[in-house]
């Protein structure tokens, strides 16, 4: 399952999952990743380092 990307800027991407029915926030820490889903299926993506 792929999710849809609707922007990406930088290090910030906003895609868009119809199987995230989820609301809260989610540090992948081997990735270096925060996942930030305010609205399910809209999902905020941060790649830090």
């Amino acid at each position: 399952m792929k999710s849809i990307t609707l922007l990406k800027i930088n290090k910030f991407k906003l895609s868009f999952a119809w199987y995230d029915l989820w609301i809260g926030f989610f540090i992948d820490k081997d990735n270096h990743r925060l996942y930030i889903c305010l609205i399910p299926t809209l999902l905020i993506t941060i790649n830090y380092e």
